[in-house]
């Protein structure tokens, strides 16, 4: 529990560092940040009673003699929780996920901010489940969106589906060559590509690292996408692209995050266990987890001992732009 930290001093060096949050469809990122902010900040303060850091002095009439003043020694309450509020806790988040999509999302408290800033430099891979359906057409290629068109889709089978997915997983992969800054036709790409460690390095488009088709049950489909530098909105617009390629139409009907670089769904906590115990011994295992030392661009996310970019470089890099 809470109560058996030694002090304030603890509660904060626990409560600083990365750990993933699930977040559920149908939540705002900020929202869920915001309410995470709140909740651990009350925790916290409730938890340490409140202490007169200093007092103040006023005059006041003497109970003896109302006519005299007398020095009283009057505890200052600027520091009270009823007038400072609640204990501030700082959370960052790189790779927010939109309000329709859902899945794993990571956090960092602190000095985690840091450490998830230096996943961005990273170029770490992130794993969906996207669920589509043919035979219509929307203005935000979501289910949920104004339908604009109607189609057939009895002339899509799975072999055509699989066709089309690897299709586009071949061109993502010229693409992702290019820019990891290696010639296809040479030995480095081939024995990187062998390694699975073939990732841009530098600041590229949404590129696909790998696509597969999970199921196909007319007409819906799944798909498990391996992506970086993606946005669900921009899967949603894949999901509408193939069906496009399929002579008919397609929209979303989920996009899920199963994977953020090194965290996984189970890795996550559930937003009703975002609480100071859960989420410092969720930081404990991300320090277990990832070696958060310096990570070359070029290395993979397959190898758990790679190592992120050491704080020192994020805040050069911070100066630097």
């Amino acid at each position: 529990m809470l109560q058996t930290t030694k002090s304030a001093a603890e509660v904060a060096s626990r409560l600083s560092g990365v750990f993933a949050v699930y977040k559920p469809p149908g939540l705002n990122v900020n929202k869920m940040i915001v309410s995470l902010k709140e909740n651990l900040g009350k925790e916290i303060t409730a938890t340490f009673p409140w202490v007169p850091h200093r007092h103040d002095y006023r005059l006041l009439p003497s109970p003896d003699d109302p006519n005299q003043l007398t020095r009283v020694d009057v505890p200052s309450l600027s520091k009270h929780p009823l007038v400072k509020g609640h204990e501030k806790v700082p959370i960052y988040c790189q790779f927010p996920l939109d309000t329709l999509s859902s899945g794993v999302v990571v956090l960092g408290i602190r000095d985690g901010i840091k450490k998830v800033r230096a996943m961005f430099h990273a170029h770490y891979s992130k794993q969906y489940i996207v669920e589509g359906k043919f035979g219509m057409a929307t203005d935000n290629h979501d289910v949920s969106g104004k339908v604009l068109e109607r189609t057939t889709y009895d002339h899509i089978s799975g072999e055509k589906l699989a066709r089309i997915v690897s299709y586009l997983q071949r061109s993502h992969q010229n693409l992702t060559t290019e820019y990891a800054g290696v010639d296809i036709q040479s030995q480095e790409a081939y024995e990187l590509a062998c390694q699975g460690l073939l990732r841009p390095r530098m600041n590229s488009p949404p590129l696909v690292l790998a696509m597969r088709c999970l199921e196909y049950q007319p007409p819906h489909f799944t798909l498990e996408i391996q992506c970086v530098h993606e946005t669900p909105q921009w899967l949603r617009q894949l999901i509408h692209d193939i069906g496009l390629e399929l002579r008919s139409t397609a929209v979303s009907t989920k996009v899920r995050r199963t994977r953020d670089g090194y965290f996984t769904a189970d890795d996550a906590l559930l937003i009703k266990h975002c609480r100071y115990e859960y989420v410092a011994e969720a930081i404990e295992r991300s320090r277990h987890l990832v070696s958060w030392k310096k990570l070359k661009p070029e290395d993979n996310f397959a190898r758990k001992n790679s190592e992120f970019q050491s704080e020192d470089e994020v805040d050069e890099d911070e100066e630097d732009r």
